[in-house]
């Protein structure tokens, strides 16, 4: 606790007259994909044809994109056992990721997606579970932020973490003057109004969830994104895979429109377009700018089961179109 509280009193005073962009992942992943040729069989042993490992966790990709766009981030994780130390030596090629390590008991979880001919198969480990320890730990973390820094929240919680350890932390957040994002799967309208956050970036399926309208089509979505901002979000960005994306904010509403490609990856899209979209804010792009680089991001990543680079991602702006409604 002591060495905690040293670098809590650091990280304040070389940090006072700057701000960052903090990612937090509490529920970091190994993802295991491999692809089978062959139908698979019951009794024989089935074998691959390809394999990959890469590291998982919503906050972890924001950061590892913004690393690709060339802006600093730090990233806050919970990590335990050999994988945790694989995430961790996974993010030294990139250069620009503070990796801030909270230590839990166990081991981070393994991932597993295997492609077989015409179906898909996914299994997600449970993980471990994080105790009082690393819950005070990570609160302790949120009195390094300051004012203006933007604090995004990303992916599922890990076992031992609820909605009430949610709300003190983001209320940490607030006490600091910092920028509240979130990106979760299970966001209510009862979590938003005692989390308060600045940003929510929710794809379709979950905005529709999110405001309890299954039914909700396209033309419906920029009056019904306008009524949720009553609630006390002051920006809702919606990701519509091949729609493009909406954003609606104080300044207006604005629809994402892009040119067809030919998308071979459903995994981390969001998170791209989340890391473009704070990413050029924090560099001064007005909101518009920073949804086409949201947007152009997004779908770079769609387009390869590859790395993607800065340049790639730059490319893609030609294929945005941002209009104002």
């Amino acid at each position: 606790m002591l060495e905690i509280s040293f670098d809590i009193a650091y990280i304040r005073f070389v940090r006072r007259h700057h701000f960052m962009i903090i990612t937090l992942t509490l529920n970091p992943s190994i993802d295991y994909t491999m692809t089978v040729n062959e139908p698979l069989l019951d009794v024989e042993v089935n074998r691959t044809t390809s394999e990959q490992m890469k590291v998982g966790g919503k906050g972890l990709n924001v950061s590892m994109t913004l690393d690709k766009l060339k802006i600093p981030s730090r990233a806050i994780a919970l990590l335990g056992g050999f994988t945790g130390d694989y995430i961790e030596q996974a993010l030294r090629p990139y250069p620009r990721i503070e990796l801030t390590r909270v230590p839990v008991d166990g081991m981070n979880r393994i991932n597993v997606k295997l492609y077989h001919g015409p179906g898909t198969l996914c299994v997600n480990a449970r993980g471990p579970e994080a105790d009082a320890a690393v819950c005070q730990t990570l609160l302790d973390l949120m009195e390094t932020t300051g004012q203006n820094d933007w604090v995004l929240v990303c992916g599922n919680m890990m076992r031992g973490l609820d909605a009430d350890f949610l709300t003190a932390l983001c209320a940490k957040v607030h006490q600091r003057q910092a920028r509240l994002v979130i990106d979760m799967e299970a966001l209510s309208p009862q979590l938003i109004e005692r989390c308060r956050p600045d940003l929510i970036k929710p794809n379709f399926y979950e905005f529709k969830l999110l405001t309890g309208q299954p039914g909700l089509t396209l033309a419906d979505l920029p009056d019904a994104a306008a009524k949720l901002r009553k609630s006390g979000v002051d920006n809702i960005l919606v990701s519509l895979g091949a729609e493009g994306a909406l954003l609606a904010a104080s300044e207006g509403i604005y629809r994402l429109t892009q040119e067809p490609i030919e998308a071979v990856n459903q995994v981390g899209s969001g998170d791209a377009m989340l890391a473009a979209f704070v990413g050029k804010l924090t560099e001064g792009c007005t909101k518009a700018e920073a949804l086409a680089w949201a947007g152009a991001a997004g779908s770079s990543v769609a387009m390869t089961h590859d790395e993607v680079s800065a340049d790639q991602i730059a490319e893609g702006l030609h294929r945005m179109h941002v209009h104002k409604l």
